[in-house]
């Protein structure tokens, strides 16, 4: 009898030792995912996010010199510099993210930067020779700066298909790590505890992964889709439209003296102020399109192809709605309350555009919308609408 009972403590120990080994190799396992996870989180988001704002602030910077240099304004100056500080901070962000954890160094030092560097100068001399009273030269060569945009498209390519490859690398050992952890739960199915812990952990990553998924999707302060959601949406929808002939429209809002109302009332104010203006416009589109945030305070909503024959009547819909929040708003006169101005743009896509036409359309019409008084909606011109 004591023999045998030594030989079920013998079992029994073998059995806790087991248990406790596949224990620890399965919280190993756990802890590669959620560290791969993490690793996209700190790393390939924020390279992404801040990668990805490179071309757009490029575009705005090129846009706002392009129109100093046709209107001489200082409006258009003042947006240049606010752009180029922002251009700054980004090049810095991408920088200190590269030297924690080398990314795609080559691709910035060599190609990106040097690039950007170039168009600076262009744009610098752009300004000079306007300050200098030489507009006419000025204005010869005022579309010169699109030759670097365009060169810029393929390094913003080139960027973009290397965070994709990071994305999917990172995603490939959560993967294996994850594959681990069925094995190990595989080994230990017989032990009921141990498959308990499992499940739960197992739930909780994927409700972690899920959230992941929201977070890269979705803008942190005001819930609504971010700029690389709508970069996609866009692409997606370009390429339909391509093939159907479809309408697109756009609508680029931007609330109306947005950086009066954080100087007066605090950024912990205009931050509340994003969130209900954002959420006011999401509603006002509902079903009938997609609505992100573009960038600071200006907002995108993009139509799906059946709603593009009425961009207007939705533009003015968000308006009103923007108006009915009745967000005081002193300093701004005369309307003492928070509004926004619109601008909406058609495009039908063909093989040979590019949808920088459309998003150039529509700010352009934005900018005639802040030109002729904010707290209203500008049509810009259709092009290739029949």
């Amino acid at each position: 009898m004591k023999t045998k009972f030594s030989l079920l403590q013998r079992y029994l120990l073998i059995s806790l030792m087991a248990l406790f080994l596949t224990s620890v190799w399965s919280y190993s396992a756990f802890q590669d995912i959620e560290q791969e996870n993490r690793r996209i989180v700190e790393e390939a988001i924020p390279i992404s996010n801040a990668v990805s704002e490179l071309f757009r602030l490029l575009l705005d910077q090129e846009l706002s010199v392009r129109g100093y240099t046709y209107n001489q304004d200082a409006q258009s100056l003042e947006q240049y510099e606010a752009t180029k500080q922002s251009l700054e901070e980004t090049i810095r962000i991408i920088r200190e993210l590269d030297e924690r954890h080398p990314i795609m160094q080559e691709l910035i030092q060599d190609e990106a930067l040097p690039l950007i560097q170039k168009m600076e100068a262009f744009h610098a001399s752009q300004i000079e020779l306007i300050e200098a009273g030489d507009v006419i030269p000025a204005n010869a060569r005022r579309y010169s700066g699109i030759d670097y945009i365009n060169q810029f498209r393929d390094v913003d390519a080139a960027l973009r298909e290397d965070i994709d490859n990071i994305i999917q690398q990172a995603t490939l050992r959560s993967e294996t790590a994850s594959n681990s952890a069925k094995w190990v739960i595989f080994i230990v199915v017989g032990i009921a505890l141990l498959l308990l812990m499992t499940f739960m952990h197992t739930f909780r990553l994927e409700r972690s992964k899920q959230a992941l998924i929201h977070r890269s999707l979705h803008d942190a302060l005001t819930g609504i889709w971010n700029r690389r959601a709508f970069d996609e949406k866009l692409e997606r929808m370009w390429d339909e439209a391509t093939d159907t002939e479809d309408v697109l429209a756009l609508l680029l809002l931007d609330i109306d003296a947005f950086k009066t109302y954080n100087d007066t009332y605090g950024h912990l104010a205009g931050d509340a102020c994003l969130e209900r203006v954002a959420n006011a416009i999401d509603k006002a589109v509902g079903e009938d399109g997609m609505t992100a945030r573009y960038g600071g305070e200006e907002f995108a909503v993009l139509l799906r192809p059946r709603h593009a024959r009425q961009p207007k009547e939705i533009a003015e819909r968000i308006r009103q709605a923007v108006l009915k929040l009745n967000i005081v708003h002193e300093m701004y006169t005369p309307l003492r309350k928070v509004s926004v101005s619109i601008g909406v743009a058609e495009h039908a896509p063909t093989p040979s555009g590019d949808k920088t036409d459309l998003i150039e359309a529509a700010d352009q019409a934005l900018y005639q919308a802040k030109q002729s008084g904010r707290n209203r909606v500008s049509v810009g011109q259709a092009t290739n609408v029949g």
